[in-house]
């Protein structure tokens, strides 16, 4: 048995003076910054998160862990962002049978955002070169730039590091020719002797690359423990995390996509970072659009027909209590949900839900239907006597105050970050 019902959680206002409302907040950054301040690696957390290294230097990783503490307020956008991406990789991961920790290489590399580009011109989540990129068959030109594209450059990394792995079967060595390349690796590895050990080569090899492993395990760190760190990162929009494909074969202006499904352009330039302009150029093997999955059906309809769609489907958000121990595939098989987005919204580590869980549902639905009890997702959930549905306008003032902010921080054209350099 499984009972469901509507989260709601009433806030009461309280009015504070504002001069008194800053000194308040004053003293809890500064309390904050204390204990961030005498943070302690703990060594037993971190060598059960390190699954694909034998040795780990305690010292740099806290070291990495300690620069993302300093800065909690960019760390928790990183992670926000991360929560937009980490389901479709870890669903790649699973589809390649690579390892769940290998999710965690694009915060170091990008920080979780597929418009960075580095000074040498890397660009993407994966931080590709243009060779690189073209030999695993991803499309760059002057419209197209399929770096950008986090589900195409997700599966081509996953299949480059498949392929490190096995010239190398090493994850230290991978890591390092994914950093700096199979050459520089190679070449370090003779200059070691033909030793093969990390440990070995490493005095060889960029000081970028002695780096890499304790950044990483930092950042592994961070995303297992980040609550317990004191972190709290805000949560995606789901238009932006819960989205579909829709394969384009034509021209296309993003405007007239806006104005039929009713969604700014610059949103939809957000959810498809890989077009260098306003709208789907013609493409030989066509263009796959990302759109939010409630305005889908509406889209399709007009690719079809030529006329005006109706958008018929809004969120709506339950809240369902587990009775047994279960799989969480299990349990999204059942409640019809893409089960890495379900582990996205709980928070979810393990493989299991157990006993006394309380699981968070977000569920499209139709507004003419809501009091057809019928419309029911979950058979076994119990019934409510009615089901509110989540206010149907989105935030996108804020989503696209935070587009304009990195594209301005982006007229550089390249990666500033501080803690990446070091």
């Amino acid at each position: 048995m499984i009972t469901r019902k509507m989260k709601t959680v009433d806030c009461p206002m309280i009015k504070v003076p504002a001069l008194l409302q800053a000194c308040l907040v004053s003293i809890v950054l500064l309390l904050s910054v204390t204990v961030r301040a005498n943070f302690v690696l703990n060594a037993e957390d971190l060598n059960s998160l390190n699954v694909l290294f034998d040795e780990v230097d305690d010292e740099n990783v806290a070291k990495y862990i300690d620069a993302f503490l300093k800065h909690p307020e960019t760390t928790e956008e990183l992670l926000s962002r991360g929560n937009i991406y980490i389901p479709l990789i870890e669903k790649e991961l699973n589809i390649q049978g690579l390892p769940t920790a290998l999710k965690v290489l694009p915060l170091i590399e990008s920080r979780f955002d597929p418009l960075a580009v580095s000074r040498v011109g890397a660009a993407g989540l994966w931080q590709f070169m243009i060779p690189t990129a073209r030999e695993l068959g991803l499309r760059i030109n002057s419209v197209l730039d399929e770096r950008r594209d986090p589900a195409k450059a997700t599966r081509a990394a996953l299949s480059y590091l498949q392929y490190l792995y096995t010239k190398y079967e090493d994850w230290s060595l991978v890591f390092a020719a994914y950093n700096s390349g199979p050459g520089t690796v190679n070449k370090a590895i003779r200059l070691a002797g033909g030793n093969k050990d990390f440990e070995a080569i490493k005095q060889f090899l960029p000081k970028q690359t002695q780096q890499y492993i304790p950044k990483y395990l930092a950042a592994q760190y961070i995303i297992e423990y980040y609550r317990d760190l004191g972190l709290r990162p805000s949560y995606p929009d789901l238009d932006l995390q819960w989205t579909s494909t829709i394969h384009i074969a034509h021209n296309l202006e993003l405007s007239k996509i806006s104005e039929i499904v009713q969604i700014p352009v610059e949103v939809i330039m957000a959810l498809n970072p890989s077009l260098k302009k306003e709208y789907i150029p013609k493409l030989n093997q066509g263009y796959d659009l990302v759109l939010p999955q409630r305005v889908i059906p509406g889209f399709q309809y007009f690719l079809d027909t030529q006329q005006p769609a109706e958008l018929r489907f809004s969120y709506r958000t339950t809240e369902m209590m587990i009775d047994h121990r279960q799989s969480v595939f299990e349990l999204a098989g059942v409640l019809k949900v893409d089960p890495y987005l379900l582990r996205a919204w709980n928070e979810i580590q393990s493989d299991f839900v157990e006993v006394g869980d309380r699981i968070i549902i977000h569920e499209l639905y139709d507004p003419s239907q809501v009091y057809a009890e019928e419309v029911n997702l979950v058979p076994f959930a119990k019934k409510q006597a009615s089901l509110n549905p989540l206010p149907p306008s989105l935030d996108y003032k804020r989503m696209l105050y935070q587009f304009f902010l990195r594209e301005r921080e982006r007229q550089e054209e390249v990666l500033s970050w501080q803690f990446h350099q070091m």
